[in-house]
């Protein structure tokens, strides 16, 4: 008798269940922490404040792959360049060459980053490394500088 005394005074009625609809009202019920299914447990988060931070993250994460992409594109853009110059002059040296090699290592680096950050997959980064180096062979070759 004083066990049902005790929960008199106890309702069903969830706080403000009017007009929340059948999953908000049961929601009221159910502890928030964990929901225990058949074959898992399903963890209830407010997703708003979980938004904002991944917006957030998003947006970092997409100007620093930005920056990476940017700086390859230069490097590359570098190579190409002095490869142009070297293969319209007369006379080529190794030391002019070397200039070029010095290029292609930064870039080369460059690209070798952001394949491991997983800013470029892994066969982009190896088509653009060979297309430098594609570069220089024909240099070396068009200029006779090639020793096989």
């Amino acid at each position: 008798m004083a066990l049902a005394n005790a929960f008199s005074s106890l309702s069903l009625a969830a706080p403000s269940a009017a007009g929340l609809g059948f999953k908000k009202s049961v929601a009221a019920f159910v502890s928030p922490v964990a929901r225990v299914g058949v074959s898992r447990v399903t963890f209830v988060v407010d997703a708003k404040q979980n938004k904002v931070a991944r917006t957030l993250q998003s947006r970092t994460e997409r100007l620093r792959n930005k920056m990476r992409k940017s700086e390859i594109t230069t490097r590359m853009k570098k190579v190409f360049l002095k490869a142009q110059a070297l293969k319209g002059m007369d006379v080529c040296t190794d030391s002019d060459i070397g200039e070029l090699e010095l290029l292609i290592s930064q870039a080369t680096k460059a690209v070798d980053k952001a394949v491991g950050k997983g800013v470029l997959h892994g066969n982009t980064g190896a088509r653009r490394k060979s297309r430098m180096s594609k570069y220089k062979q024909e240099l070396r070759r068009d200029k006779g500088l090639l020793v096989a």
